[in-house]
């Protein structure tokens, strides 16, 4: 027991590594639950390709340039027209394609809150609507089956207002077409609201408030229904907003890309185009507005201006009657226009300041840079009045007078100049941003792509079938290494039988012939799994394995671990050496040891305790040395007859007969029965099935047999991967003949 301590790390390390055999053999024991599931998803998959509704993709493409207008008017009206030149950046302009003055007005103009469809038959009336349309002046179809209520391809509504309650918002009303011109609307309760005639304003009431509807078209077959929804505007811009896919194409090009995905082709085209034009719509109104700002800003000045320019041209006058002409030297002119001029330009950056105040704030730096020309224009001005001091009084007041007349001149004209200009700006005005290409109406669907949906459907199935096989095996993985069932009850494992492919065909093989014998060792004596089975018999002649007496009992922990395979082949491994050997079935409920040999399960050894002599039911050399006692009829208790006296007395007589007793018993952890044969006999053997069995299960068997006095004394592990496992790695060496 201490060698199998400090062996147990060591191969519990070198199991923990994946071993892609071992993945490979869990696949191939899987295939079946890998086929269904793949053949399920891929259904799904097809269903799913052809039943789903088809999605189209409208797209329209808007240019967006730095500078607005024309060129040439640019050039003729220069620092007037910079002033409504304002930079647009890409994200920007997709905030303002997506904002709700544009996208509300959309949802509004065309009616996106209101949804007005046929009403289909379930599953499948929607897919046969759309096969089975045509053209769009084409008229609706037969109805299928006579189910005249339905749509079944070729109905139209078009629906121009539908005002509910509140309330009613996301509830469906039913339109029921009564002829080609009338309709009957009715409440999510079915009660009738209004009857009305395609084209007019209907209204009605419904107990929450008014309803008004209004059919703009209307072709369906009479009782054809259609479903209509009120939704929320707001959710609706909401939704619309999220669901429109806008990006510029490629970076700093301005050129957007705006693009919706929907069911109805026409709904979504005739939605980006309207989007598109409400947003280069909306830009040139922006820069209209902006220009008739500034032009009322100037009708407010040229009447002032006028009137201090009549002013100043009556007080020159009145200066010159009374005082006669003055002639100005050459240094008082230049006085006078440095003056003028000086006067003049700071009036123009006065009037800008005042613009630029109304659109932005005293610190932005368009207003600073003007603020620092004004600070500068004042200081030469105040330079200029002290020469002007120096001149003589008459002069002084001549050149005052004349620079009023003359600067307020210029400033009219000037004024009147721009007011020109502006107009012409406002006139010409074509926004900076313009639609490429406008979405065209798609005739094919996105999605589904049905060459690409059903392979990878079928390639999603596999992957999903390989990984549930995998994780179940992971999740219900047993112990799988003899290290690891000796740490977990502490017994010995004695023999590892592979798994054997002969033993499968050897089963089909009776299936078709039940005459024909199946057991392993005598059909293929030279099998891997025979091989283990004689490590087996060895430790049972040489003294390894030590029973009390020639009695050995296979046991297992549940059904389906192999026991009744491992007791016929080791009866039959032990019968080969020349010894006499009795096998017993003494799984009077479930016994199949009978399978093997071909012979019938009755009478046997539930009749032997009941009275009947061994010698009467034993089949006597079924193979060479080999004897059989089949389980018999299944009696009613099996228990009470194993508590009998007339089995411990049969078993011993049984056991002097022969060399050894094999007994074949039903699960420890299923009935009582072997607690009560492992009491008679030398040696317990417990039959565990490779990665089938938990630790706890294990040890909850040994505890079951230890309450009873039975010990286990060695453990047969079954089935184990013949590639993968690194105890079967020397499989194949007796077939190379070294």
């Amino acid at each position: 027991m201490t060698l199998l301590k400090q062996t147990h790390s060591a191969e519990q390390a070198d199991d923990d590594e994946i071993d892609l055999s071992e993945v490979f053999n869990v696949l191939r024991e899987g295939w079946q639950q890998i086929a269904i599931i793949a053949v399920c998803v891929l259904l799904l998959g097809t269903t799913y390709a052809f039943l789903a509704a088809p999605v189209y993709r409208a797209d329209a493409i808007i240019q967006v340039d730095d500078d607005s207008g024309t060129g040439s008017i640019n050039d003729k009206l220069g620092d007037l027209a910079s002033l409504f030149q304002n930079k647009a950046t890409a994200d920007a302009e997709i905030e303002l394609i997506r904002s709700r003055m544009v996208v509300g007005e959309t949802v509004s103009g065309l009616h996106l809150d209101v949804r007005a469809k046929p009403h289909y038959f379930p599953l499948i009336g929607a897919v046969i609507a759309r096969r089975a349309s045509g053209a769009d002046d084409a008229g609706p179809v037969k109805p299928v089956l006579g189910l005249a209520s339905y749509a079944w391809g070729g109905e139209r509504i078009s629906v121009s207002q539908f005002e509910v309650p509140t309330v009613l918002h996301e509830k469906t009303f039913k339109l029921h077409a009564l002829d080609a011109e009338r309709y009957e609307l009715t409440d999510p309760d079915g009660s009738v609201v209004l009857r009305a005639r395609v084209g007019e304003a209907a209204s009605g009431a419904v107990a929450e408030g008014p309803v008004r509807l209004t059919v703009a078209s209307l072709v369906a077959r009479p009782g054809t229904r259609f479903d209509l929804k009120r939704h929320s505007t707001q959710q609706t811009v909401e939704e619309l907003q999220k669901k429109l896919d806008i990006a510029e194409k490629t970076k700093q090009s301005g050129i957007i890309g705006v693009k919706l995905d929907g069911e109805d082709a026409q709904r979504i085209t005739a939605t980006i185009n309207m989007i598109a034009s409400l947003y280069v719509q909306r830009n040139v109104d922006r820069k209209s507005a902006q220009a008739q700002q500034m032009l009322t800003f100037l009708g407010d000045q040229l009447p002032k201006l006028r009137a201090d320019l009549d002013q100043s041209e009556a007080r020159y006058n009145a200066f010159r009657a009374k005082t006669g002409a003055i002639d100005l030297d050459a240094q008082g002119k230049l006085l006078l226009q440095a003056v003028v001029d000086t006067k003049s330009r700071l009036t123009e950056l006065q009037q800008q300041r005042a613009e630029l105040v109304q659109r932005y704030t005293t610190s932005h730096p368009a207003v600073a840079a003007i603020d620092a020309r004004i600070a500068e224009l004042d200081h030469q001005q105040v330079q200029y009045e002290s020469q002007v001091s120096g001149l003589p009084q008459t002069q002084q007041e001549a050149l005052r007078l004349m620079r009023d007349v003359k600067v307020n001149t210029d400033l009219y004209m000037k004024l009147l100049d721009s007011t020109q200009q502006l107009r012409v700006l406002k006139a010409g005005q074509l926004g900076n941003v313009r639609t490429v290409d406008f979405a065209i109406v798609p005739e094919k669907p996105v999605r589904p792509k049905k060459l690409i949906v059903i392979p990878l459907a079928a390639a999603l199935g596999l992957l999903l079938g390989c990984v549930i096989a995998l994780g179940r095996r992971m999740l219900n993985r047993g112990l799988e290494s003899p290290a690891e069932i000796e740490h977990a009850v502490e017994v010995p494992v004695y023999a590892i039988i592979s798994h054997s492919d002969k033993q499968l065909t050897l089963e089909q093989s009776v299936r078709r012939n039940p005459s024909k014998p199946g057991v392993l060792a005598a059909a293929f004596p030279d099998d891997v799994a025979v091989e283990g089975l004689r490590s087996l018999r060895t430790a049972l002649q040489f003294g390894v394995l030590k029973p009390e007496n020639n009695i050995v009992m296979i046991t297992g922990p549940r059904p389906g671990v192999g026991k009744s395979f491992v007791s016929v082949n080791l009866a039959t491994v032990l019968a080969s050496t020349g010894k006499r050997i009795l096998l017993i079935d003494a799984d009077m409920r479930r016994g199949d040891v009978h399978s093997y040999f071909s012979i019938n399960s009755k009478p046997g050894f539930a009749e032997v305790l009941t009275g009947r002599e061994p010698a009467e039911v034993i089949h006597r050399q079924v193979l060479p040395n080999l004897d059989v006692l089949m389980a018999g009829t299944t009696p009613d208790r099996p228990s009470e007859l194993l508590l009998r006296e007339r089995f411990t007395t049969v078993l011993k007589s049984l056991a002097a007969t022969y060399d050894m007793v094999i007994v074949d018993s039903p699960p420890v952890l299923a009935v009582t029965d072997p607690v009560l044969i492992g009491k008679a006999a030398g040696a317990t053997l417990m039959v565990v099935r490779h990665g089938r069995h938990s630790a706890a299960e294990l040890r909850e068997t040994t505890r079951h047999l230890a309450s009873a006095g039975v010990a286990v004394d060695g453990v047969l592990l079954t089935d184990v991967p013949q590639r993968g496992a690194a105890y079967g790695a020397y499989s194949d060496y007796r077939k190379k003949g070294d």
